[in-house]
């Protein structure tokens, strides 16, 4: 096989090729990834120059890559070229300068993941969970315990952060668990798009959430809470949403925070997805694409 890094000239087969896939969302990213700077989307063409395989790296930091959205030709798979692909990303991730790559392998995908772990090292780190909802509704009197964060003093928030410094969140896509910095939590105070418990200034932080609204839905990016707060931070949660007209929420969390959510929202979900987060350490390499 040969591996090569995909260009805007290449949408149309690319599109083509994943038309044969039912409902593959990765059709919704071309577009972004083809713009990508570093990583994106890379084709294995065989020995005519057809097309037998796709997949991505995603540079999410300039030390951390994540691989996704391999699709091997049906009547390929089986065969070795979905572990040399693998064993590609993994090269290509390390000469883009990765020193953490992590995978998202669906429940039930025991190939992937017996690639990822038994011929390439990885190991599992989290369980993931993506899921939506729909009919919350803003307490009519919300205990005031929860709020934004511009209430609340940076030293609090890094005590919080230093307690769990390890946490993965998912940014602005729920299929793409990263590592959580404190960077990241105080620019979603910047930006409005951190919710804490409690608000007094006296008391440790206990329950954190992340999160955005875009296309009229809530995204909910983060959240880790002690368990005493949790309820008020949804309450929270639930008053930006009607103040936002927001009909549906949308999650990508470790599955210790989404199955707390779950159960104190008491409400159903409309759609839920698990999966294993794996990763593996690496070093530099030189192995490239053409």
């Amino acid at each position: 096989m040969r591996y090569v890094r995909a260009t805007a000239e290449d949408q149309a087969r690319i599109q083509e090729f994943l038309a044969q896939f039912v409902d593959d969302y990765l059709s919704e990213h071309i577009t972004a990834y083809l713009a990508s700077d570093t990583g994106g989307i890379y084709l294995a063409l065989d020995d005519n120059g057809q097309l037998a395989a796709l997949a991505v790296v995603d540079m999410v930091k300039t030390h951390e890559a994540y691989l996704s959205g391999m699709r091997v030709r049906p009547e390929l798979q089986g065969t070795s070229v979905g572990l040399e692909f693998a064993e590609f990303q993994v090269q290509e991730a390390k000469r883009l300068g990765a020193k953490v790559i992590r995978a998202l392998v669906g429940r039930g995908n025991e190939l992937a993941q017996q690639i990822l772990q038994e011929k390439l090292g990885f190991r599992v780190v989290d369980e993931w969970v993506v899921g939506s909802m729909q009919g919350f509704e803003a307490p009519a009197y919300p205990d005031g315990v929860a709020g934004p964060a511009w209430a609340v003093d940076r030293e609090r928030l890094e005590a919080f952060f230093q307690q769990h410094g390890q946490d993965l969140w998912s940014n602005h896509n729920h299929w793409l668990p990263r590592a959580l910095s404190f960077e990241d939590v105080w620019h979603g105070v910047e930006q409005g798009a951190l919710a804490v418990a409690p608000q007094e200034s006296q008391e440790a932080v206990d329950t954190v959430a992340l999160f955005e609204i875009f296309d009229g839905d809530m995204h909910l990016n983060y959240l880790r809470t002690m368990g005493q707060h949790l309820k008020s931070l949804i309450q929270y949660l639930w008053v930006e949403a009607r103040a936002w007209g927001v009909k549906t929420l949308h999650f990508g969390l470790p599955r210790h925070s989404a199955d707390k959510f779950v159960e104190m929202s008491g409400l159903p979900l409309t759609r839920e997805w698990h999966g294993l987060v794996l990763e593996k350490q690496v070093g530099l390499s030189s192995t490239s694409a053409v």
